[in-house]
């Protein structure tokens, strides 16, 4: 009689245990909104899941990426307009400089703006990004790419190219480029720099006692290095522009991605809210009456030894 009283009291702790976890179990899921909570809750949908939000936080940084990227090509495009402009503005002084009948008040003054013109160029070079990083260096983001030498010629002190970034597992794509691939020009000298070919026109400019023919020589490529200029730096804005727009297609498709991911990731965690509510209650239901017939049984124990 005791021996199955012992087991009987045995058989209602373990399923009042049992219950009770089922119960913890079922709170916490309906909490959570999840139905996998613990790898024990389904093996094999919980490995499922674990991928999924590996893709998914891959995919996330990928579009973080593509972020900065972008914002990095349109601060580098913009710089490249203004450079346009300036050299437009270059060229139109180039054919003003050419006209043989001008003085050299007349010269005085366009070198002037060309000067000015220089400095505008020359900075815009040099232009950094929100984190103090310089756009145009290649690899040598801390060093400033151009500057002024001890004999005032401009020099290039960057290095390499710019590193490129993942924008997708098989695709990284360069947030900017050499500054001097950016400004170099095939010239009748050779190739060079159109920061140098701005100097060259002005050194032209404020040499006095030019003949005729040297000036008219100077001048001549002037223009034809002022026109490569404003070629050059419109082939690099669409260089941007096309990197933009292929960043913008991949972010497209990643942002799609996601939703796919996020949907299947869900389909496989996401509880049923309500069928959980019942099966909660039943359980409930189930442990008061286990805990109802243990103290039943507590209570005929007693009287046993009576």
């Amino acid at each position: 009689m005791r021996v199955g009283t012992f087991q009987s009291f045995q058989s209602q702790i373990s399923r009042m245990g049992s219950l009770q976890s089922t119960i913890s179990r079922l709170e916490a899921q309906i909490a959570s909104g999840k139905r996998v909570l613990d790898p024990a809750d389904d093996p094999l949908g919980s490995s499922r899941i674990a991928d999924l939000q590996r893709s998914i936080d891959n995919n996330q940084q990928f579009i973080r990426n593509m972020d900065t990227v972008t914002t990095q090509l349109s601060l580098a495009d913009s710089a490249a307009e203004s450079m346009s402009n300036q050299m437009v503005r270059a060229k139109e002084l180039a054919i003003q400089a050419a006209n043989g009948t001008l003085t050299d008040t007349d010269r005085k003054n366009i070198s002037t703006e060309l000067g000015q013109i220089l400095d505008q160029m020359l900075s815009l070079s040099n232009t950094r990004d929100a984190s103090g990083n310089y756009l145009f260096s290649g690899a040598a983001v801390s060093t400033a790419p151009f500057a002024v030498d001890g004999s005032g010629a401009i020099v290039w002190q960057g290095s390499g190219q710019p590193p490129k970034v993942p924008v997708s597992s098989d695709v990284a794509i360069a947030s900017s480029v050499s500054g001097l691939d950016m400004l170099s020009i095939e010239t009748s000298g050779g190739r060079q720099t159109i920061l140098a070919s701005l100097s060259e026109f002005k050194a032209v400019l404020d040499t006095p006692g030019l003949d005729a023919a040297a000036l008219q020589s100077g001048m001549d490529k002037a223009l034809s290095d002022m026109s490569a200029g404003v070629d050059r730096l419109a082939d690099q804005r669409a260089t941007f522009g096309s990197r933009m727009a292929q960043i913008e297609t991949e972010t497209d498709r990643l942002t799609s991605l996601e939703v796919t991911l996020t949907t299947a990731k869900s389909s496989i965690e996401s509880l049923d809210v309500a069928a959980a509510i019942v099966e909660l209650k039943s359980a409930m239901t189930l442990l008061d009456a286990s805990q109802q017939s243990f103290a039943q049984i507590k209570k005929l124990s007693l009287f046993s030894y009576l």
